[in-house]
């Protein structure tokens, strides 16, 4: 008789049963919309910073003393592949969990209007119940992956075929 105590099974938990807190990112061109939810749902604060580098390290720290500084935080980044990828990557590389925006979370209270802070708030509440395995893992430019979509546009462009010149009178 084989003893099954031994074994484990792996149970995925929700986002709210594993994270501490979640903030939401509403990402722009020009600023980013960070909104800090307790694992409970409660609001703790939203707050603006510029997309620089400089707004970026702020919004980092800023969160980091909002949540005492906790590791057990998911970042739940809008557009990880493009107005928030630098965002992603810094989030990344101070330790931080990071996943993309659901799709569907702008449902989440449907006819209260649409605001960037609310669109925030709406992100970080819509993964609260979602089973952690199901996250959406945003890939971050590292340097290999940044470096082969480098030389894979550069390959595109030098295979296509020239486009014939045209005299200008």
């Amino acid at each position: 008789m084989k003893n099954h105590s031994s074994r484990m099974s792996i149970v995925s938990q929700s986002v709210a049963k594993t994270y501490s807190h979640i903030i939401g990112v509403d990402t722009h061109a020009k600023k980013h919309v960070y909104a800090i939810l307790a694992n409970s749902g409660e609001h703790i604060e939203t707050r603006d910073f510029p997309t620089t580098a400089a707004g970026i390290k702020c919004a980092i720290t800023w969160a980091g003393r909002r949540t005492g500084a906790d590791a057990i935080t998911l970042w739940v980044i809008e557009g990880a592949a493009s107005y928030g990828a630098v965002l992603a990557g810094a989030v990344t590389e101070a330790a931080y969990a990071v996943a993309g925006a659901p799709s569907g979370y702008q449902k989440i209270g449907r006819g209260m209007g649409k605001t960037d802070p609310l669109d925030a708030q709406r992100m970080a509440t819509a993964v609260l119940p979602i089973e952690v395995h199901k996250l959406r893992i945003p890939r971050i430019n590292d340097g290999a992956r940044a470096g082969l979509r480098v030389l894979a546009t550069a390959r595109e462009t030098c295979s296509e075929p020239s486009a014939p010149v045209t005299s200008m009178r």
